[in-house]
């Protein structure tokens, strides 16, 4: 199979989830089993429990004894447990973690690492699917995998530039992941040469994806070869913006950027990079104008050689649908609206994985064009794919400009329980409100307006002068993500919507 092959082989099995995440392993006869596991079998031998609640305690003990109450004297009790084996695997010891990625090219480059004479595969879970996975984050016991779920972990970015670098994910496997979710690919081992080349040219090297002290060092050995320093290439220039994007130096990044799109004026990925340091830079005009040139330039999407051409289901899982996306997000920053939903629309059309961020933003845009039921129904949408206080606020919102009240009651309290915490904040102080419009209007509603941020409310009842009750308004956009290199942090999210209130006046008024 060619490394193309690979990569489409990939995108159709991963095209019907949420969020998927995958793994990479050289063998394709290894079992998805985490270090402790390993660690464990083998220090029991033939004792080895083959009953899974038994490895699971041994599990649980291994990791309370040997790993986290070492580290409660280390820190000093101020990390979550979860916050301690994520470092300690971070730093190579063996936890009940396994490692996993959100990009799939990353797994290639870590199942083609090792291992040349044998078959290799990538492994995919579903992690947005609630039917298949829970956050970690928001279990009081994110150990307990006693169900048919997997549990999660995103880790803290604090870990360093390798865990943004390898866009990791952590799942806990305590003791095995349950079949039935997982998905694969087999890599035969013939492909293992070409793909590494093929992953070299996009970008995925030792170097690039151990972007820390310690994988400085191992590229700089007394037994590594020294290279004799050459002028820049392309590829230098990419690798040194996005070092400096990585370390929040925006401008050496776009100086970098400007210098690889300079070089290589025909190919979308230097002006993808130039988006995204824009984006961060909050020069949305021009990042607009670099994500544009990235879009007509589609065609040779990144520098594998003129007689190199990427299908298309290559591109839009590499590129497309995030270029389409971000160009979005900067678009509605200059408030150009109807320009940022007909991007949204495209992305929709050209990706699966940010379904729930494009709807969200997209009902956004929609909101502040006053589309508030097109809107309400893209919040909706979103909601149905993972539920959240931030989609429940901005329904309610919708609902509020609509002036159905008692609606919009009921989804900001929904909000209010849920996550985020910020929004679910807005939530609360959203409820409490409209709570008290319903009190003051007791059912006596004539007839709703909208004006300069302001829903007022004609009512027989109203005396005297105009009551008004202040609102929270709507989350930001998720931000942009990585539409250029693959091991590239995305942009930072936009503010949310102005707040707006509601106005209750008599109807002669």
């Amino acid at each position: 199979m060619t490394p193309e092959e690979i990569v489409q082989a990939i995108s159709g099995q991963s095209r019907n989830m949420t969020r998927p995440v995958y793994r990479g392993q050289a063998h394709e006869d290894w079992a998805p089993e985490s270090g402790a596991v390993h660690r464990l079998r083998s220090a029991c031998g033939e004792d080895s429990p083959l009953d899974e609640r038994e490895l699971r305690t041994l599990v649980t003990e291994y990791h309370r004894e040997r790993l986290i109450l070492p580290m409660q004297v280390m820190d000093g009790f101020d990390s979550s447990d979860l916050q301690r084996l994520s470092v300690l695997q971070h730093q190579g010891a063996a936890t009940g973690l396994l490692d996993f990625t959100e990009s799939p090219l990353v797994a290639l480059w870590f199942a083609c690492a090792e291992e040349p004479e044998e078959n290799a595969k990538i492994f995919l879970l579903d992690i947005g699917d609630p039917q298949v996975a829970r956050n970690g984050r928001t279990m009081e016991d994110p150990f307990d995998t006693t169900g048919q779920l997997v549990v999660y972990y995103e880790p803290d970015r604090s870990l360093g530039p390798r865990v943004v670098a390898q866009q990791s994910v952590f799942v806990i496997c305590n003791p095995v992941l349950p079949a039935q979710h997982l998905k694969s690919v087999v890599v035969p081992r013939s492909s293992k040469g070409p793909l590494q080349d093929y992953l070299k040219r996009l970008g995925l090297s030792q170097t690039s994806l151990f972007r820390d002290v310690p994988g400085l060092a191992a590229a700089n050995t007394r037994r590594t070869p020294l290279q004799r320093p050459e002028p820049f290439t392309p590829e230098q220039f990419r690798d040194r913006g996005n070092q400096a994007y990585q370390a929040g130096r925006y401008d050496d990044a776009l100086a970098a950027y400007e210098a690889y799109a300079t070089v290589l004026s025909d190919v979308a990925e230097p002006y993808c990079l130039k988006g995204d340091a824009l984006g961060a830079l909050r020069r949305f005009e021009d990042a607009n104008l670099a994500y544009t040139q990235a879009i007509e330039n589609l065609e040779r999407p990144m520098d594998l050689g003129k007689q190199v051409t990427l299908n298309r289901e290559v591109v839009e899982l590499m590129m497309s649908h995030a270029l389409y996306y971000n160009r979005g997000n900067v678009r509605a920053a200059t408030g150009d609206h109807r320009g940022a939903i007909l991007d949204f629309d495209v992305a929709l059309q050209r990706g699966d994985h940010l379904n729930r961020d494009v709807l969200k933003n997209r009902g956004n845009s929609k909101f502040a064009l006053e589309l508030f039921a097109e809107a309400h129904e893209d919040f909706e949408a979103a909601a149905a794919e993972r539920r959240g206080s931030d989609t429940a606020l901005a329904m309610g919102n919708c609902k509020v400009m609509l002036g159905e009240f008692e609606t919009a009651l009921r989804q900001y309290l929904e909000g209010a329980a849920a996550e985020p915490k910020g929004s679910a904040r807005h939530c609360r102080a959203n409820a409490e409100q409209v709570g008290r419009v319903l009190e003051t209007l007791d059912g006596q509603v004539l007839q709703t307006r909208l004006k300069r941020g302001i829903v007022f409310v004609e009512t027989a009842r109203a005396q005297g002068t105009p009551h008004h009750f202040p609102l929270a308004g709507n989350q930001g956009n998720t931000g942009n993500t990585a539409s250029g290199m693959v091991t590239l942090s995305g942009g930072e999210g936009y503010e949310g919507g102005e707040g707006f209130g509601v106005s209750i006046v008599s109807a002669a008024s």
